[in-house]
């Protein structure tokens, strides 16, 4: 059973207030299975380590998911509705606008997808420091580059923000999560800075030559000890985690043995030094690593049953011929948990990762394939991802268009509930779905959300919602029902009943008669502003 299902089961309530407000709903869903169906989804859920390990589960989550990779076209049952174009671009942006999906609604499906991951030119940064050597400051310990990493959280956050009609950024961060590192192990910024930057720039690129890319970047040799990986003294860590969390998933398919011999292959490449600095530091190069060769073992090695004087990429080009299906069901498993479903559905993994091959590791294929298909457009799956917290609060924020100019708070509140950008809580990155969701951490966004609305957070400048401009998109606002059921067609993504419209609705009006009800009225704002906090409130608005 899928979480949508399962958090509606043993619901019969039908939503007929659509009848006075609108139309479009997923009525298209089946009925909820038995009990000892649903029993069973616990158990599997409460057990679903392979997965996190980006390996197969090792039996099947019983679900309601019968379609396939086959592209989706809308019909009567299942039309192309606010509600779905609401789903894809917020499964593929940080959040959505209602100008975003009236755009979406403009087009159909194919084109919205197209347009979604288009490449594009990213923008440029508003500081240019990314292009000086980087050298540590010993005389003010350090502190303009401590500056400089916080300059690079806040324009990333606001590049969310203000984010294109592309899955751009939401790749971005996917990136940063798979090959995860952690700031306060390696702050330097211009390291940071063109490690995130390659993603931005590479988003849908060739994944069999990301993974090489990566493997000899400053901030990876840095964060992983490959810079002092030598000859005389291998390092492991970076070869286990290119097996384990990069490319096949743990204890897939390696030993102990080639861990060993991969790390001696990897020798030879450090940070280039460039000079000494004003201070008497060390100067490094912000974006290119060196091969020294005297660091290089020059001997033969034999990896995954090949043996040859093998180097860096020597590796990358064994792991990929040798267990070619493994790597491409393990980086289609982790885009799937990511933009579908928490476990993976194997048939459609088994499909993804032969689109994979089949285009060289190419990943826009792959991508495109998914977000068209009629499973990922499956009633089952929309509503079934718990949002993190950049999904949630900076989701919010373009939503309800609150104007980013404290983009520093924004930051912060993220970090608060529990998404330090550069700050993954170790090598394996952020788990995501349920990690996101604890008693505390929905407090938390509860408060922060209250605090959006009302434009209470504290800082300065203070920012909050705009209720006037916000109503302003709407179609009818002053039809209160007719507020209300646009409101929960554009921000909820699933179906709510007639109780929950009737607590939303008597938050709008504050126990006034429905014909009362004028949103120009002294003190419409406030009561605008109390229904908005209920909607963020909704177990429903934490998913998407």
């Amino acid at each position: 059973m899928d979480r949508r299902t399962f958090l509606t089961h043993g619901r019969t309530t039908e939503r007929d207030y659509r009848t006075a407000a609108g139309t479009s709903s997923f009525a298209d869903t089946a009925p909820p299975p038995a009990g000892d169906v649903a029993q069973l989804h616990r158990r599997v859920l409460s057990e679903r380590m392979e997965s996190l390990k980006g390996r197969r589960e090792p039996y099947d989550m019983p679900r309601m998911v019968t379609s396939g990779l086959e592209p989706w076209h809308p019909s009567t049952m299942q039309p192309w509705s606010r509600q779905r174009a609401g789903y894809l671009l917020r499964r593929t942006l940080f959040g959505t606008t209602l100008d975003e999906i009236e755009t979406a609604m403009a087009s159909d499906p194919d084109e919205v997808v197209h347009l979604l991951v288009t490449d594009t030119t990213p923008p440029e940064p508003p500081f240019d420091w990314q292009h000086d050597d980087y050298w540590n400051n010993n005389t003010n310990n350090d502190r303009d580059n401590r500056d400089r990493l916080q300059e690079l959280r806040d324009w990333w956050t606001e590049r969310m923000l203000l984010q294109d009609f592309s899955i751009r950024e939401k790749m971005t961060f996917f990136w940063s999560n798979h090959w995860a590192t952690e700031a306060s192990s390696a702050r330097q910024p211009h390291f940071n800075f063109w490690f995130i930057e390659y993603f931005r720039q590479n988003f849908l690129g060739n994944f069999k030559q990301m993974v090489k890319d990566v493997t000899v970047s400053p901030l990876m040799l840095l964060y992983l000890d490959g810079a002092y990986n030598t000859r005389t003294r291998p390092n492991e860590n970076y070869a286990r985690e290119l097996m384990e969390l990069h490319t096949l998933g743990e204890g897939n398919g390696y030993t102990q043995e080639d861990i060993q011999e991969a790390a001696r292959a990897l020798t030879g490449w450090t940070l280039q030094q460039t000079g000494t600095s004003p201070v008497g530091t060390r100067m490094y190069h912000p974006r290119e690593a060196v091969f020294v060769p005297g660091r290089f073992d020059n001997n033969e090695k034999t990896i995954m049953g090949r043996t040859g004087n093998w180097g860096y990429a020597d590796v990358v080009d064994i792991i990929f011929d040798v267990h070619g299906p493994e790597v491409a069901r393990f980086i289609c498993r982790k885009l799937y948990r990511e933009f579908v479903y928490e476990i993976a559905d194997e048939q459609i993994i088994d499909g993804l990762a032969d689109i994979l091959m089949e285009n060289n590791w190419e990943l826009r294929p792959v991508m495109m394939t998914l977000l068209k298909s009629r499973h990922f457009f499956d009633a089952a799956n929309i509503g079934a991802h718990i949002t993190s917290p950049l999904e949630f609060y900076i989701g919010s924020m373009r939503a309800l268009h609150v104007e980013a100019n404290n983009v520093r708070r924004v930051y912060q509140v993220c970090a608060s509930l529990g998404c330090q950008l550069l700050e993954a809580p170790n090598v394996k990155g952020w788990p995501g779905y349920r990690s996101w969701i604890s008693a505390s951490r929905l407090a938390s966004r509860w408060s922060v959300s209250d605090e959006l609305v009302f434009g209470t957070k504290s800082g300065n400048p203070r920012y909050g919602v705009d209720v006037t401009a916000f109503i302003g998109t709407l179609p009818n606002p002053r039809n209160a029902r007719r507020l209300v059921h646009d409101v929960v067609e554009f921000y909820i993504p699933l179906r709510l009943s007639n109780k929950q419209f009737d607590m939303l609705l008597d938050a709008l009006l504050g126990g006034a008669p429905e014909y009362e009800w004028d949103p120009t009225a002294t003190g419409a704002e406030n009561h605008i502003k109390d229904f908005l906090k209920a909607v963020l409130r909704l177990s429903e608005a934490q998913l998407s």
